[in-house]
């Protein structure tokens, strides 16, 4: 009977630990937090901008999604980015590096203030912006992310050739919470 007690003790101790270290691993993978997101925006400026810096008004609208997320971002499956200002612009300064914030509200309810570095490209038929920044306020605070924009760059170039002007931009986006 005492070897079938120390057999027994031995197996719920060994059950005990196992516990214990399975534990901490399933509560971390709980917490971690990713949430890819792809989506497109149009732009418009009103009026065109052109060669020559002048006053427009730039309105954005982006959609994120479709969204996959995990931890607290689970539960979101897409996000919207609308936002309108009057500053003096020219084409040239689509291709200038520059830091940007902005606000994405999320499916979920909860909205996202997003600071972010651009660096722009221009390359053949395609215009490239990537933003990598921090999230600085709201849901997902102090995380970092990645997003991507792409659109045709017939109408950049065009312009900053002095042969046109830019009234408006459709993009393809990816967006990656690191």
């Amino acid at each position: 009977m005492t070897r079938s007690r120390g057999l027994w003790a031995s197996v719920v101790g060994t059950a005990l630990l196992l516990a214990a270290t399975v534990a901490p691993t399933s509560a971390a993978s709980q917490d971690l937090v990713t949430l890819n997101c792809t989506g497109s925006s149009s732009t418009t400026y009103e009026p065109p901008i052109t060669l020559t810096p002048d006053t427009s008004k730039r309105t954005i609208n982006q959609t994120y999604a479709p969204c996959v997320g995990t931890g607290e971002a689970a539960e979101v499956t897409g996000g919207t980015h609308t936002s309108s200002n009057i500053t003096l612009r020219s084409c040239l300064q689509l291709l200038s590096a520059a830091t940007v914030s902005w606000t994405i509200k999320w499916s979920n309810g909860e909205s996202s203030t997003v600071t972010a570095g651009r660096v722009s490209n221009l390359a053949g038929a395609v215009f490239t912006n990537t933003f990598t920044g921090t999230v600085t306020n709201g849901f997902l605070k102090g995380h970092t992310f990645v997003e991507t924009m792409t659109a045709p760059s017939t109408q950049i170039t065009a312009c900053t050739l002095g042969l046109g002007s830019v009234s408006s931009l459709g993009a393809e986006h990816t967006f990656t919470l690191l």
